[in-house]
């Protein structure tokens, strides 16, 4: 049974909202490129400003994600305390959980976007 057209019309319109705009604005282009312009931001902050300006909305964005987070868990992760980085985790780990057996490229970039989000809050003291 197939489901009805305005459900079909409704869920593409979310995973259209749900999709960053092209990455117009990034400096540099292709996947290599954009890794290595996110891994040599100086700060935390800078690499989750690079990640927001060159995420593409595919699953490029993950790599990029792991970029970040390079960065990030390096400026503060061995500064926390045990029960803050369990829930570091955790956080991670929620952004990853509803997209695990999800195939499109879109629950890719939306997982990457969450995991940047948990670590520019962990970074500024959440």
């Amino acid at each position: 049974m197939r489901p009805p057209l305005a459900l079909v019309f409704a869920l593409c319109g979310l995973a259209m909202a749900a999709t960053p705009a092209p990455a117009r604005n990034c400096p540099v282009s292709g996947g290599n490129e954009r890794q290595k312009f996110i891994s040599e931001a100086p700060s935390c902050e800078e690499a989750v400003r690079r990640f927001k300006l060159c995420a593409i909305g595919a699953t490029l964005d993950g790599p990029l994600s792991a970029r970040v987070g390079e960065v990030c868990e390096k400026a503060y992760l061995s500064k926390l305390p045990e029960n803050e980085r369990k829930a570091y985790a955790a956080a991670i780990y929620a952004c990853n959980a509803p997209y695990v057996a999800k195939r499109a490229t879109i629950y890719r970039s939306v997982s990457a976007h969450c995991r940047v989000d948990a670590m520019a809050q962990y970074a500024k003291g959440h």
